[in-house]
């Protein structure tokens, strides 16, 4: 009967120090939620986008990291038709971007006919983002 007590007090131990390293790591003052992340990303001037030869386009723009903390921030470029379809894309990152910094980005990808428009979008942030690996 005592080693039953032991086994019962070590798993309740146990998962007394998961569930504090859990909730310490939840609301780690470092990490942020992937939206909170993407919110604090301006994109600062309308993106431009050029043939590179075949079917490879470049799309390039500014944006500003206002966040407190370096990212590496995703962009994800959409060329769009004069119809309103979707005939490519570009994808493109800033790496460890430092807060508070303005930077233009390159995005490269492919087009499968003319554009009229193109769209960028923050798709994703890393480094002190919740859920995220770092690079």
């Amino acid at each position: 009967m005592r080693n039953a007590g032991l086994v019962l007090a070590g798993a309740i131990l146990s998962t007394a120090v998961w569930v504090s390293v859990s909730c310490r790591s939840a609301n780690d003052p470092n990490l942020e939620t992937l939206e909170y992340a993407k919110s604090t990303i301006s994109l600062d001037s309308a993106p431009t986008a050029q043939a590179l030869g075949g079917n490879r386009v470049e799309v390039s723009g500014e944006a500003t990291n206002h966040d407190r903390f370096q990212h590496d921030v995703y962009f994800t470029a959409t060329l769009w038709d004069a119809s309103g379809g979707s005939v490519g894309t570009a994808t493109g990152k800033l790496e460890d971007w430092p807060a508070g910094h303005r930077g233009r980005y390159k995005l490269i990808g492919a087009a499968t006919a003319n554009w009229t428009k193109v769209s960028v979008v923050v798709s994703n942030v890393k480094e002190h983002v919740r859920g995220q690996a770092e690079d």
